[in-house]
């Protein structure tokens, strides 16, 4: 099991809202990904894991930019 970074811990000890404790903790597993990757079990996903874009699955070479994903992930 990983241990928490010391920004999660600084957000929990500072009673950090679920929401922002979940950004954070997606930004450091998931990364931010621009470009479309497969995760770990083989599915096509963007951004901080999204698996569907406005109600379309992610395809390989699809590409947003920071500010389409921070929409997207809120």
């Amino acid at each position: 099991m990983n241990r928490l970074s010391k920004t999660m811990m600084a957000l929990v000890l500072g009673g950090a809202s679920s929401l922002t404790l979940l950004n954070q903790f997606l930004h450091e597993e998931e990364g931010d990904r621009t470009h479309a990757y497969r995760d770990a079990g083989g599915v096509w996903t963007i951004c901080k894991g999204l698996t569907h874009v406005n109600g379309k699955p992610v395809k390989p070479g699809m590409v947003l930019t920071p500010a389409q994903c921070d929409r997207l992930d809120r």
